[in-house]
């Protein structure tokens, strides 16, 4: 039976809500409607969502409910509803990028990530709010566990909505932290697969080698069923895996880590019941920074630095600021930040030698004031080096709010990393039980 009434079916897990709505306890409809009541309930002091249209979320949630009834095949998203970060293409809903210059833009066609999740059944929600152009900068989304805290950078409203329980699932984007920095703030679990995991045609790109899908949502099962619309293998998931060799990283931003979050992560570490190994960052680590900025800036400078005058005006200061950096880069500079990103990714790969995966903070602390998106920071390498990498709602500062376990594994080992994260969430609710 169903543990809650249908009223409050947007308090359960995307898996649990799918098994709910294949087995006739629970209708996709039921399950937007409650979605649909959270965010009219909660919306006006979160602002996770820019883009909503009630009719058209209903007219999908009954035509899945049809489909269902009909004895159709039903895809593994089939009924859920999904948040969409608005720097993917919809051709329903305006796309705008987080961006006053793109208002009222309408796509010709779904971005193909997009297309994906419809064709797995999902009901897309909506767009949720981005910073512009996914830079960093500060949003109109609040975080849900404070609203005078903020909710991260760029994949904020998604992390919002899920954080608060008016989607079970939600897509994001990350080039450097826009997806787990977001998870960490808000106190869900993030996960950004190996670079090419999947198609991003159709999303807002500032750098190819950079650019890939995130996913949120509140369980390491329901990242995996999401992620699982891409790469089928990953869902259901194996039993969680007991790593034998699982190391820790203090990251190259060690300095910038609050006592508070270096405290939890220092008991977190204890109460393992395995042994930790800490690992040493090579120097190139410490780069990290320097070179995502490098690149951002070259990659920006192009693409809108022919923006007239009166457009770039109205643009966040962020973007300003990397277009002038950009503008000043000879090419010369850029393939040496496109080397030193190589030769970081190299030694990442090496890191891995001694240990099943790695263990770090996710961002410095809690999350910041709302007009600070925060730092990308403790992210950044692992983000650089292409590897897949999952925060974790597992850690609590000074002020009682979440901070993000980042676990990072080895490239193109998905599976195994969504795997140890399981092992993971359940040792720390076990250690909360006792």
């Amino acid at each position: 039976m169903l543990e809650f009434s249908a009223c409050e079916a947007n308090r359960l897990s995307a898996l649990r809500a799918a098994q709910a709505i294949r087995r006739d306890e629970l209708s996709a409809l039921d399950l937007v409607h409650a979605c649909l009541a959270q965010i009219s309930a909660r919306d006006s002091a979160v602002g996770a969502w820019c883009h909503l249209d009630r009719d058209a979320v209903l007219r999908q949630a009954r035509e899945a409910d049809e489909r269902q009834r009909s004895g159709a095949m039903l895809g593994p998203l089939h009924g859920l509803p999904v948040g969409v970060k608005d720097v993917f293409d919809t051709a329903d809903l305006p796309s705008e990028y987080g961006s006053p210059s793109f208002a009222g833009r309408y796509p010709a066609r779904d971005a193909d990530a997009v297309a994906a999740l419809r064709a797995a059944g999902a009901i897309i929600m909506g767009k949720t709010v981005t910073s512009e152009f996914g830079m960093y900068a500060a949003t109109s989304c609040r975080n849900p566990h404070d609203p005078h805290r903020s909710s991260g950078v760029s994949s904020a409203g998604s992390a919002a909505a899920v954080a608060d329980y008016m989607v079970p699932l939600a897509l994001g984007t990350q080039h450097t932290a826009s997806t787990l920095l977001p998870a960490s703030f808000c106190g869900v679990f993030g996960f950004k697969p190996t670079s090419g995991f999947t198609s991003m045609h159709g999303s807002n790109i500032l750098v190819p080698r950079l650019a890939n899908i995130g996913f949120l949502a509140r369980t390491v099962d329901d990242l995996a069923l999401l992620a699982s619309v891409f790469r089928a293998e990953l869902s259901p998931l194996p039993a969680p895996i007991h790593p034998l060799r699982l190391g820790w990283v203090r990251g190259p931003a060690r300095q910038r880590v609050a006592p508070d979050a270096e405290a939890a992560f220092a008991a977190f570490r204890q109460g393992l019941p395995i042994p930790l190994e800490e690992i040493d960052l090579p120097s190139t680590f410490g780069e990290a920074e320097h070179i995502t900025r490098g690149m951002l800036s070259a990659h920006i400078a192009h693409r809108f630095g022919a923006m007239p005058m009166s457009t770039l005006a109205t643009c966040c200061a962020p973007l300003r600021e990397l277009i002038a950096a950009g503008g000043k880069m000879d090419a010369a500079s850029y393939i040496a930040l496109d080397g030193a990103a190589d030769k970081l990714a190299a030694n990442a790969h090496g890191l891995f030698a001694s240990c099943d995966a790695l263990i770090t903070l996710s961002a410095p602390g809690e999350a910041m004031p709302a007009s600070e998106p925060g730092s990308g920071a403790m992210c950044m390498p692992w983000s650089l080096a292409g590897l897949p990498t999952i925060s974790l709602p597992l850690l609590r500062g000074a002020q009682g709010l979440p901070i993000g376990l980042q676990l990072i594994g080895r490239k193109r080992e998905d599976a195994a990393l969504l795997a140890i994260a399981a092992w993971l969430a359940k040792v720390a609710v076990v250690r909360e039980r006792d």
